[in-house]
């Protein structure tokens, strides 16, 4: 057998701090996984779960109905229009929504909880004609309705109805396209969010049914897209008791949770020892930094339509935006080798250039001058 001549290896290579974060590692992991070995065989059942063991199950259904009432006109008789019609914009005044729920189960239980109506105002940027692939640039959230729900019974149900004025949504509509003149898709979604806690013979559980619909802004003649939900069903059953001393479940759960936080930590640490472009950390700083005004796209612009105007520096193009109210548009044109951030305004194209040869010239010319600069201190010194 051959031996190893350790002279032969380079330890220049060999970073270290590295091993020690790699040691660390290997021993939260160790750790965690003696934990959660723990965790398991105390909270799973002894057998698989099936009917046989079941303390409850409960159903939860709802809705939400509408119904559009008009404006006065000349064209539409009627007060208000039934679900599944084509409705033209202008002549809406409001439309009455009616949410429904229902909570049943097998036997009584012991639930506290909350039922909301909402309405999200949602803005995309229209990229393209597929409005899934449509990037948002704005959400505005506004609870219309909630209520605290507390019973202990088999038994529950709510019925409530709101009306919701278009023209307060319309005009926010109006109002940032008019700051910010793109073309955009705008839609209202309204909807019922339900959450619970119960609990049925020792045991303790949580539970949560939602359902949609959604309203167009941004076209004459909308057709309301309802999402019905079917009725959800759920099971309790006797693995979801305590089974275990609940101080020291606490314990084991806290100091799970901590060697985990210990074990990113490390994850990161060791990650920042690996080597990244100048491209990967400028582009991940400007992302990471302004990912607020700052909107992907997925295809690339079109130069020749616009008076191009380029310019040096991102804290350019970022003051530029924030004069402008304007959203900065970004596109990779190479994966890896460059990236286009932009702004548009009338026929004018102000462009930022991240470009991995400019960085890595820029990189390599700093490094040769500080080299330049060490050789001529040396010869000074001798």
């Amino acid at each position: 057998m051959s031996k190893i001549d350790l002279k032969k290896i380079n330890f220049k290579n060999v970073d270290p701090k590295k091993i020690i974060v790699s040691f660390f590692l290997v021993i939260a992991l160790v750790v965690q996984f003696s934990f959660l070995s723990y965790l398991f065989k105390a909270i799973m059942p002894e057998s698989n779960a099936s009917d046989e063991n079941v303390i409850m199950s409960y159903t939860q259904q709802g809705n939400l109905d509408y119904r559009v009432y008009l404006k006065p006109n000349e064209f539409i008789s009627n007060e208000y229009l039934e679900e599944g019609e084509a409705y033209i914009l202008d002549l809406i005044d409001h439309v009455r929504i009616t949410s429904l729920y229902s909570f049943n189960s097998t036997s009584k239980t012991n639930v506290a909880g909350t039922n909301k109506l909402v309405a999200t105002l949602k803005i995309y940027y229209k990229e393209s004609s597929d409005k899934s692939q449509n990037p948002e640039v704005m959400t505005k959230e506004q609870t219309l309705d909630e209520k605290v729900i507390n019973f202990t019974d088999d038994k529950y149900s709510t019925l409530s109805s709101y009306d919701i004025y278009l023209d307060d949504y319309l005009k926010m509509v109006e109002e940032f396209q008019s700051k910010v003149k793109i073309s955009i898709d705008a839609y209202l979604e309204i909807s019922m969010e339900n959450e619970l806690s119960g609990s049925v013979g020792g045991a303790s559980y949580d539970g949560n049914y939602g359902t949609s619909l959604s309203i167009p802004l941004s076209e004459s003649v909308v057709k309301i897209d309802s999402q019905k939900n079917d009725s959800k069903t759920e099971k309790i059953y006797e693995s979801d008791l305590v089974k275990t001393n609940k101080t020291v479940m606490s314990y084991i759960v806290i100091a799970n949770v901590l060697t985990f936080i210990i074990i990113c930590l490390l994850l990161r640490k060791l990650f920042m020892f690996t080597n990244k472009s100048e491209y990967e950390r400028t582009l991940n700083k400007i992302l990471k930094n302004y990912d607020d005004i700052i909107v992907n796209t997925s295809t690339i612009l079109d130069v020749n339509k616009y008076k191009l105007i380029e310019i040096e520096e991102f804290k350019e193009i970022l003051n530029l935006s924030r004069e402008l109210l304007l959203p900065i548009m970004n596109y990779e044109v190479t994966k890896g080798k460059e990236t286009w951030f932009y702004v548009i305004k009338d026929d004018i194209l102000y462009r930022y250039v991240v470009s991995y040869e400019v960085l890595e010239k820029k990189k390599h010319e700093k490094k040769r001058s500080k080299n330049k600069e060490e050789k001529e201190s040396n010869q000074n010194n001798i």
